[in-house]
């Protein structure tokens, strides 16, 4: 009979002990300090600092905590940018598989937030970590990615360069002439005038002369670049027939695990089954290497009717793909090419070229997940 007292005030306090501690822990989760954006800062600033004299545990425990703070519009960036320090650390040590892991997390991180310069910098690790891990796959696909955006800037650039020289030509243009009441002044005065005016007319001509120069050479290099894969005529896409499936939400739902951006996954699913989708994924690309180097080669002529049939050849993945902004982009360009000079139209041109070689990375992965 005493021991089963014994026994039962050894229960009671089993149970009063765990009550104790769960409530202990609901009130520190409930008053669990939530922190700030200036206070991820100082975190970050610290690990960094542990990192610098040579503490990597306590740089890797404070920099790798900010993995674990829920994710929002205003940390994502301190986040990311967190995750570039840890991979950068692993880096320099050769752990290539820790830092892709972490490469990979600033990239989810910083989707909104990363800057070209940024962005090229962790695709040059990726493809250094995959080509050390043998992953030829990862890394043909960043080096897409970092070429995409390489070739979006240098075309910017060009862009940028010939309109500051015709707005200099225009504001040459414009520039009045000398009235009566200056052919009155000194002269002295005339001709440092003119000796002035002269001096700005040869800087244009020359500024002009070195942005044509360079253009030629982009082109030329481009060129050569496009010679490495044969010159060809565009190979005639066959037109696919989107014949809708309604019973393809499973398969709709496999493609939406991947995230797409171009890419919809309702409409693409539609095809019914996964033999068509791999099947269509493939034939695109396959081709797309050729109709963008038709593409290119079609710009440098400057003339509307060679770019409006390399475009062509791209509308049966357009309508596939359900990428219907790019279409009516490709539309509207088509529409406008009977009228409009080449230079109106590259930009939605470029746009539409950006839109397809990213699609080309979603096609990548949606092959991962498809088999």
């Amino acid at each position: 009979m005493f021991s089963r007292k014994i026994f039962l005030v050894i229960i009671c306090l089993f149970v009063g002990l765990n009550l104790f501690a769960s409530n202990s822990l609901k009130r520190d989760e409930k008053h669990a300090p939530i922190l700030s954006v200036e206070e991820l800062n100082q975190l970050y600033d610290r690990g960094v600092k542990y990192w610098e004299t040579g503490n990597g545990r306590s740089s890797f425990y404070a920099l790798d905590s900010l993995r674990k703070i829920d994710l929002t519009t205003e940390n994502a960036n301190i986040k990311s940018k967190g995750m570039i320090y840890i991979a950068k650390c692993f880096y320099s040590q050769k752990n290539f598989r820790y830092t892709i892991n972490y490469l990979n997390l600033a990239l989810v991180f910083g989707k909104n937030f990363l800057d070209f310069d940024t962005r090229i910098s962790i695709y040059d690790m990726m493809i250094t970590c995959h080509h050390a891990t043998k992953n030829s796959s990862q890394e043909t696909y960043f080096a897409q990615l970092k070429k995409s955006i390489t070739d979006s800037i240098q075309t910017a650039k060009m862009q940028f360069q010939v309109d500051s020289l015709k707005q200099a030509l225009e504001v040459q243009k414009t520039t009045p002439v000398a009235t009566n009441e200056n052919e009155n002044q000194t002269a002295p005065q005339a001709t440092t005038n003119g000796t002035n005016n002269d001096n700005s007319n040869y800087l244009l001509i020359i500024a002009i002369a070195v942005v044509t120069i360079g253009i030629l050479l982009f082109m030329l290099f481009r060129k050569g670049e496009g010679g490495k894969i044969g010159k060809a005529k565009p190979v005639e896409i066959r037109k696919i027939d989107a014949t809708p499936n309604k019973g393809s939400n499973a398969l709709i739902e496999k493609i939406a695990k991947v995230e797409l951006v171009f890419i919809r996954a309702e409409i693409l699913g539609e095809y019914g089954n996964k033999k068509t989708v791999v099947k269509i994924i493939s034939d695109y690309n396959t081709q797309l290497p050729l109709i963008i180097k038709n593409l290119d080669e079609a710009i440098t002529t400057n003339d509307n009717e060679p770019i409006i049939t390399a475009l062509s050849y791209l509308k049966p993945y357009l309508t596939a793909f359900g990428m219907s902004t790019t279409m009516a982009m490709l539309n509207e360009v088509e529409a406008e090419s009977t009228t409009e000079k080449t230079t109106r139209l590259l930009s939605r041109v470029f746009q539409i070229r950006n839109h397809i070689r990213r699609a080309h990375d979603e096609t990548n992965s949606l092959m991962e997940v498809l088999g």
